[in-house]
């Protein structure tokens, strides 16, 4: 905190200021000459909702690839543990290049040489509607030439439950030729886990039944990951047919398999009765998943419009395999094939007026989706829904420059949304709208309020209407009739001094999708009819109040320091059901660039006491902090990088994520141990071969001559 102090005291100074561009001119003014003047701006510009970033020597200075480079940009994270970047404290971001969609884990690990500058457009409309942020790296104009890497991460871990364990393997090989009008790209990863061991256990209490059961808990009751297994390939090739027109293709193919084993004792107190029994409770899932997925983008130019328009096709196969044995009077095995059709048409049009200070967008969006749920081994089928999306937007955009630097836009939106499930149908029409005011106050200081939307649609778990009892007394299965969740977002943001924010908002939901429990009569899986408490999902309504703080500085050049603070105060409720929770979220971090060795330091600090609320449960993970030190280095002419990290052993709270149901049908409490408290001690090591060649890489090694 003193730290922290020291460095707000000193904002308004003018040493090592952060991503600064220095120009030097040499003027005559009349009779009096001047001398060398020296005029410090921002290399980071923000007007309205976009921000631009050239990227600067000072952004490059210790960054071994991409995702760590834009993690010294102002309003994105870099993590050490998983090579990723959060936008204010969010991950629900889609990263571009040269405005087309590439894979995010493979941009992340490119070389930032080839990019000139970063776009950042807060909670963009259109056709990323949805996202908090979207990140678009802009390519040098004369970049030429290739780049490839070769990629391996793993972590060990030398005590806790995995102790002795590396809890996975990443491997990973990428391959990017640029040359004149052609651009292609190859990459391929696989990740495995090695049977590590999460431990789970839970209490439950049925009230309509008279029934209370809880797991024994010891070293032996908890979930063991025998195998998960995941691969991935993709390839894409971009062509640019003259200056105004541009077509691109894309192919992935994803495979996953997972194998889940649940080992434990589970006591049983009937209360009616008053008798206790124990039970041997064996559990095992299994899931095998292939994705397919291939687009094409076409963009274009035509007088004074500009348009761009794609299509996907996704198809997705996913085989689970459920089994579960509770004592000698049940069994269940389910086992199932999901099949998913998806298409996607996007097209978009745009023009400016007035030397651009006027700007009209609009677009059209068409989405179809099918689902079919069969039997494995009779291929009977469970069931089939889906949806037909019809969607207009646009969005208009104003600048005033006469009028003290102001920017404002509005925007519409509307759909309509076919649903059908087994012969039954539903229309539903989802509208919203958007508005933006932007004013810059000083150079250094702006202020913005935002109205904004983020549409959500519910999936194949949440809209199936086939169902089944997943133990004696629960049953489990979906809502065909879901409606769309729009989440409305009123925020204000005030940016100050090139290196600190400010903000505070309301976010609102009325269709939320979430969890319900509710007692029903039926055929229960023991053959006799009773009471069962059944899962499914409805629409309910979310209300937030939230504030954030964000600060970037570098200081004595090589030296960056982030931190960034979120507290909010939610609210969720559906009829009589109501649960309100609060967020804190802290996050610190040091990092220094040692030239002479060309080694980079990051120190990296997390802490979260949330207490995450739905109508009928809630989630809380207090003091549960996180603490690590990663080292890079580079070697041979920065072509092999080493980068370990050091987790730190010590936490402040218990390690334990609680999720408590709170409903007539039932009351539970269910244990976990999180993430972090997982992989506290941990040993990481990652090591990137990389070889490249072509013209811009020559530029680059002559000591970056052409950076700012």
């Amino acid at each position: 905190m003193a730290v922290v102090a020291w460095m707000m005291a000193t904002l308004t100074t003018a040493a090592q200021e952060a991503d600064t561009l220095t120009v030097k001119n040499d003027s005559t003014d009349w009779s009096i000459e001047l001398k060398e003047v020296a005029v410090a701006t921002s290399s980071i510009r923000t007007e309205g909702d976009k921000t631009t970033a050239f990227i600067t020597k000072e952004m490059r200075r210790g960054a071994h690839n991409t995702a760590q480079m834009l993690g010294n940009v102002r309003g994105l994270t870099w993590n050490a543990v998983d090579n990723s970047v959060e936008y204010n404290n969010s991950r629900n971001i889609i990263v571009l290049v040269d405005s087309l969609e590439k894979g995010y884990g493979y941009v992340m690990k490119l070389h930032h040489m080839r990019f000139e500058k970063v776009e950042i457009i807060d909670h963009p409309h259109g056709k990323y509607e949805g996202y908090d942020a979207l990140i678009n790296l802009v390519t040098k104009k004369n970049y030429e030439g290739y780049e490839g890497s070769i990629y391996g991460n793993t972590r060990f871990m030398p005590a806790g439950a995995n102790a002795g364990k590396f809890l996975y393997f990443v491997t990973e090989g990428a391959f990017t030729y640029t040359k004149n009008k052609w651009n292609f790209v190859a990459h391929v990863t696989r990740m495995s886990d090695n049977k590590n061991v999460v431990q789970q256990w839970h209490e439950r209490t049925f009230p309509v039944q008279g029934l209370t059961e809880r797991v024994l808990h010891d070293k032996n009751t908890n979930e063991k990951l025998l195998k998960s297994q995941d691969y991935e390939a993709s390839v894409s090739a971009d062509y640019q047919i003259n200056k105004h027109h541009s077509l691109s293709w894309t192919y992935v193919y994803d495979y996953n398999k997972n194998e889940n084993q649940l080992n434990c004792l589970l006591e049983q107190r009937h209360v009616n009765i008053g008798t206790i029994d124990t039970l041997d409770v064996h559990g095992l899932n299994n899931t095998d998943n292939h994705n397919h997925s291939t687009a094409l983008f076409y963009r274009g130019k035509t007088g004074a419009w500009s348009y761009e328009t794609d299509f996907n096709y996704v198809y997705n196969r996913s085989t689970p395999d459920k089994t579960l044995q509770r004592g000698e009077t049940f069994t269940l095995r389910n086992h199932y094939n999901d099949h998913m059709h998806y298409t996607r048409f996007r097209s978009e049009a745009r023009r400016g007026w007035y030397e651009n200070r006027l700007q009209l967008r609009m677009g059209y969006h068409n989405t179809w989706k099918n689902y079919q749920r069969e039997d494995f081994e009779s291929r009977q089928r469970l069931n089939a829904n889906g949806f037909f999306r019809n969607c207009g937007w646009f969005n208009l955009w104003g600048r005033l420059d006469s009028i003290g630097h102001n920017t404002a836009s509005i925007g519409g939106h509307v759909e309509e949304v076919h649903v059908r499930s087994n012969g039954l149908s539903e229309n539903q029409l989802v509208w919203s709208a958007s508005a933006m005011y932007w004013h810059r106050l000083t150079e250094k200081n702006w202020i913005r309020f935002n109205y904004d939307y983020s549409i959500g649609y519910p999936n194949q778990e949440q809209t199936s209407a086939y169902g089944y009892f997943t133990d004696s007394l629960t049953w489990s299965g979906g809502n065909p009739f879901l409606h769309a969740n729009v989440k409305h977002l009123w925020k204000v943001w005030f940016d100050a001094w090139w290196c600190f924010n400010a903000q505070a908002g309301v976010t609102y939901a009325s269709n939320t999708i979430t969890g319900f429990s509710e007692v029903r009569h039926g055929l229960l899986p023991s053959g006799t009819e009773g009471d069962y408490v059944a899962n499914t999902y409805v629409n309910s309504h979310y209300l937030s109040l939230w504030a954030s703080l964000s600060f970037t500085k570098r200081f004595c050049k090589n030296f960056v320091y982030k931190a960034d603070v979120l507290v909010a105060q939610p609210k969720a409720w559906y009829d009589n059901f109501e649960q309100r929770g609060v967020e804190f979220r802290f996050k610190t971090s040091l990092q220094y660039y040692a030239p002479k060795y060309k080694m980079t330091t990051y120190v990296g600090y997390e802490l979260q006491h949330n207490k995450y609320v739905a109508p009928q449960s809630y989630w809380t993970n207090y003091k549960d902090d996180f603490l690590y030190v990663s080292i890079n280095k580079p070697f041979w002419k920065d072509r092999l990088n080493v980068t370990f990290m050091a987790v730190s052993p010590l936490k402040w709270g218990d390690g334990i994520d609680k999720t408590y149901i709170v409903s007539p049908a039932q009351q539970a409490t269910n244990y976990f141990s999180s993430w972090k408290s997982n992989n506290r001690g941990a040993l990481q090591l990652q090591i990137t071969y990389r070889f490249m060649g072509g013209k811009s890489v020559r530029e680059y090694n002559r000591e970056m001559s052409s950076e700012r």
